[in-house]
């Protein structure tokens, strides 16, 4: 996938005026190009021009298929104004596709059948096609997703290198780790949280399709996009240490650096990727802007999607600002995210990787041990939250006590219109249908966030008055 930079570097480019702060919050989105009734359209480039034609300050960029785009925000300290800025940017956008008759589907997968037409070649694209293959590398064309990034600790990133540095004896330096090792303990949360693909290439396959068929292999026993290279594209473990995660992100860039060479021994892997830390395509990264990203989630109603958002920064601030030691244990299972004298316990690695992982894939709410454990994360990251956020937190709240996600809420719409066989299976008609009435509810929520993100914004400053 592109990286965020390209975004900001854009932003940056089309706000000259608008000096670059500190990256606190920083969020990126994807979208699927449809026609006026519902099917899969390749137009994302064309789409592109002409809003930056229209829009110029709007940072919207090409994604690995031509049936998709990218738009990003400028980050901020605060929540709600890239939230204010991403929703600008939709509405243009939006406003741009139904003057050329196209809609927006902003979702995990496409619900039926899609063709792949890669947007034009680059070096990064056709280095994955030879390694992962064809046939493999389309399915990142068939996936969009919400990535959110939050910035280091002060002091722990070289700016110029664009690498982690190597402190000893360092609070900040473990801060590092333990918010590292925190987003890796609530993907399988996250991934509940924002799960919205049941359906793929007209089956229905999974409650977060998505995750199987771009993360891929054996501990989700699927052959998605990075099914044999789990090192660049899977959960990654816990790390111990700085100096256990910088090992790794240097073993990850080595191994990458050989099987190009195997594939194509004439390309220079400096070329292709300048910064070594763009040799990452994890669940959570480590990013060459400085921010821990976390990339594992669905696209989903921006209502949901700025929500979790808050949950994950009032978490990072908590743990970074009270330099929280985050500790996995056998206790982390059953008291999860509890903190006691500057302790959080979190559950070992393998039970988050091999089991909660699977979980929130296959079975979603109905699995009672995810079940809990999402809801004393959002326990957690309510009670360190400011009261003037928790509107943010409604449909997340409705999500957990009705069990119900936006993944479950498309297939109960589909059996509720007929639209499903019972082997599961849904027709290309079908799937247009599905589509395009999730991308008018889409809209809707979009205007609704909209009105709430005002809210938030007139309470704060009455807050800091």
């Amino acid at each position: 996938m592109y990286s965020f930079m390209r975004v900001i570097n854009l932003v940056k480019k089309q706000n000259k005026k608008k000096p670059l702060k500190i990256s606190k919050t920083g969020l990126e989105i994807e979208f699927f190009t449809l026609g006026e009734t519902g099917e899969m359209v390749y137009k994302g480039p064309n789409l592109i021009k002409k809003v930056q034609k229209k829009y110029p300050s709007t940072a919207i960029i090409e994604e690995c298929g031509k049936n998709m785009i990218e738009i990003g925000c400028y980050p901020c300290i605060n929540t709600y104004n890239p939230a204010m800025d991403l929703i600008k940017s939709i509405e243009k956008t939006i406003k741009t596709a139904k003057k050329n008759k196209l809609r927006l589907y902003g979702f995990g997968t496409y619900p039926g059948k899609s063709k792949t037409k890669i947007t034009e070649a680059t070096k990064s694209y056709n280095v994955k096609e030879k390694i992962f293959g064809k046939e493999t590398f389309s399915l990142a064309t068939k996936a969009i997703g919400f990535h959110h990034h939050y910035a280091f600790p002060k002091g722990v990133f070289d700016e110029e290198k664009k690498e982690l540095k190597l402190l000893v004896d360092s609070k900040l330096k473990r801060s590092l780790i333990n918010s590292y090792n925190f987003e890796i303990a609530i993907d399988p949360i996250l991934t509940l949280l924002t799960q919205s693909s049941p359906f793929f290439e007209g089956k229905l396959l999974a409650k977060d399709s998505r995750m199987l068929i771009y993360r891929g292999g054996k501990k989700l026993n699927y052959k998605g996009v990075y099914n044999k290279y789990q090192q660049v594209g899977g959960l990654p473990p816990y790390k111990q240490t700085a100096t256990d995660l910088i090992r790794s992100l240097k073993n990850r860039q080595q191994r990458w650096g050989r099987l190009i060479k195997k594939v194509d021994p004439s390309l220079n892997i400096d070329t292709i990727y300048p910064f070594k830390l763009d040799i990452s395509w994890n669940p959570v990264k480590i990013n060459k802007l400085g921010t821990l990203e976390q990339r594992g989630m669905d696209m989903n109603y921006m209502s949901i999607l700025l929500g979790v958002s808050a949950l994950i920064k009032f978490s990072l601030k908590k743990i970074q600002r009270e330099f929280i030691e985050v500790i996995p244990s056998d206790r982390g299972i059953n008291e999860p995210f509890k903190i006691k004298k500057g302790v959080m316990f979190i559950p070992p690695h393998t039970h988050i990787r091999e089991k909660l992982q699977k979980a929130s894939a296959y079975e979603g709410y109905k699995n009672k041990e995810l079940y809990e454990y999402t809801k004393k994360f959002y326990k957690f990251a309510k009670s360190v939250s400011p009261e003037f956020y928790y509107p943010m937190y409604k449909k997340i709240e409705d999500m957990i006590n009705k069990k119900t996600s936006v993944s479950d809420e498309i297939i109960n719409f589909a059996k509720r219109k007929n639209l499903i066989t019972k082997k599961g299976t849904i027709s290309e008609k079908s799937a247009n249908i599905i589509a395009l009435h999730f991308s008018k509810k889409f809209e809707k929520d979009l205007k609704e966030t909209k009105r709430k993100i005002r809210k938030l914004m007139l309470k704060h400053q009455k807050v800091m008055k």
